[in-house]
């Protein structure tokens, strides 16, 4: 079962996957934590990523699964949150891109 979904982070034409078994659902939520929290970080793709993948993990930083990190989409493909870096813009499951600043509005 689960609730798979991936968040995708582009930057300069690349991407990586961060990946969640049990709260796809809730990834809108917590990228915009992540996203609010992070604006100082917004120019940064690294730092950026790091910051949502850790709002991702929170209460789970010592397990041994129900996250990941990859260069290739896995499970969760149906629930896609889409942050591009170089365009600052935010997408859920290929909806209408909104401005960083929009989306933690």
């Amino acid at each position: 079962m689960g609730d798979r979904g991936n968040v995708k982070v582009v930057n300069d034409g690349k991407s990586v996957y961060l990946y969640t078994h049990w709260t796809g659902s809730d990834l809108p939520q917590i990228v915009k934590a992540a996203m609010t929290r992070g604006e100082s970080r917004w120019n940064d793709h690294s730092y950026l990523t790091r910051i949502i993948f850790s709002e991702m993990i929170r209460g789970y930083e010592h397990e041994l699964i129900g996250f990941g990190i990859s260069a290739d989409l896995g499970d969760g493909d149906d629930q896609i949150m889409t942050v591009n870096c170089n365009k600052q813009t935010v997408q859920w499951n290929g909806g209408r891109p909104k401005s960083f600043r929009d989306f933690i509005k």
